[in-house]
């Protein structure tokens, strides 16, 4: 046994992993997970897939479970600030001290076992390893890319699937048409275990043959008899309800789904708005008040579908700027186009992640935007009064970071919930 991580160590060592490329597939972290003796199989399971929607619907899932004293864990992915933010235990990241236990732990076996893992089937390890250690009651779980090759759907018996809207979204592996990303994502429904959808047209015609198959009974919202009414969602059939407690009339959709769920989980009915109201679900139509009366919103909606339920949600207002980024594998000349018609004012920029669309690449597809360096954004955001930021959730993490690290503009964030636990440099 080596010596176990400080936390900057730890972060220093899974940072390793992103050097490696996407690698479907379940060979690897089927071996990780007999090295641990299948701590997947340990806690009771809710297995979520789908193009958008996956982490709100956990959000909104993990409220209502723990307003009936149950103890939740959450796996979502991607971070915003810091990796701990994908593993929840009660709603809030990780701690560095359990973080920091936990990867050492992992690094250890890996070692001593010589095991290859991807980014993502590290945390996917990660996750179940902490909520099996926990003894959680329920863990949460999203996938990561597509759902049948995806690393957790090494889960053998969820209680519940859902699986979100479907829309076009890395199509360079799930295949380019709908029916064919829709199968992919129906890789996670398992015989005999129900699934609640907002699926429509071809992508639900392909989860009704699967869960045929499977004798998995579906639940398509569209059959559930859904309301959405002054701010509250109702469902007919399972006589349940609760009023909407984040931004945007799509996510009445996501709450839907939770609401399902919960419900065939727990047999509830009656209205809920206690359990949810206090919901938090960063950079989704996310707003901050910063100082000199501007007002701030952040999205991290990163495909076509996305951007357009996002433009449809956000009010239009006077002396306002639009700052997007996003990979350069998306539709990021149509996304641009959808901007455009909403926003006078636009400007370009990239984050980190060496995905990301950069100057060049704009410039290649004929983007005629300014383009301006994430570190310079701040000084560029000082005329205007209404900032809206979209095209990815790393960008949102990315701009976050630096309206922090600049300062001007610090305490309307790291003094707002959840931001106070996931800033590393911040003391809490």
């Amino acid at each position: 046994m080596r010596e176990p991580f400080f936390y900057p160590e730890a972060l220093d060592f899974v940072k390793g992993f992103e050097k490696s490329k996407i690698k479907l597939g379940l060979d690897r972290i089927e071996k990780a997970l007999r090295a641990f003796d299948y701590p997947q199989n340990s806690f009771k399971s809710i297995h979520i897939a789908g193009t958008n929607g996956k982490g709100s619907v956990g959000a909104f899932l993990d409220s209502l479970l723990a307003g009936e004293g149950k103890f939740v864990g959450r796996f979502c992915s991607p971070h915003l600030i810091t990796p701990r933010e994908r593993i929840l235990i009660d709603g809030r990241p990780i701690t560095r001290q359990w973080f920091s236990a936990s990867v050492s732990i992992l690094r250890d076996k890996i070692e001593m076992e010589n095991l290859e893992l991807s980014y993502f089937e590290f945390f996917t390890l990660l996750a179940f390893y902490v909520f099996s250690f926990l003894k959680v009651d329920y863990g949460i779980v999203e996938t990561g890319l597509g759902g049948r090759l995806d690393s957790t759907n090494t889960i053998e018996n969820p209680e519940v699937v859902i699986i979100t809207s479907l829309s076009y979204d890395h199509t360079q592996f799930l295949g380019e048409t709908m029916s064919s990303i829709a199968g992919e994502k129906a890789g996670i429904v398992k015989p005999g275990v129900p699934v609640i959808t907002s699926a429509k047209g071809e992508a639900l015609e392909i989860l009704k043959t699967v869960c045929m198959k499977k004798s998995a009974p579906l639940f398509p919202l569209d059959d559930l008899g859904v309301a959405f009414e002054n701010g509250k969602v109702y469902i007919e059939k399972f006589d349940i309800e609760a009023a909407l407690p984040l931004r945007g009339s799509f996510q009445a959709e996501n709450l839907a789904l939770a609401l399902s769920a919960f419900h065939l989980l727990t047999k509830k009915k009656g209205d809920f708005s206690g359990s949810i109201k206090n919901t938090v679900w960063p950079a989704r139509l996310e707003s901050f008040s910063l100082k000199e009366n501007k007002t701030l919103v952040v999205d991290g909606a990163h495909n076509l579908d996305a951007i357009k339920k996002v433009v449809d949600n956000i009010e239009t207002k006077e002396n306002e700027l639009c700052i997007f980024g996003c990979m350069k594998d998306k539709s990021v000349k149509p996304m641009l186009d959808i901007l455009k018609k909403r926003f006078k004012n636009i400007i370009l920029t990239a984050g980190e992640y060496h995905r990301f669309a950069d100057e060049d690449f704009f410039r290649e597809i004929g983007a005629g935007e300014d383009f301006v360096k994430l570190s310079k954004i701040t000084d560029y955001i000082s005329p205007f009064e209404n900032i809206c930021v979209l095209g990815s959730l790393h960008l949102a993490g990315d701009f976050l970071k630096t309206i922090v690290e600049d300062g001007r503009y610090k305490d309307a964030i790291v003094e707002k919930e959840p931001y106070c636990y996931i800033f590393d440099s911040y003391p809490y």
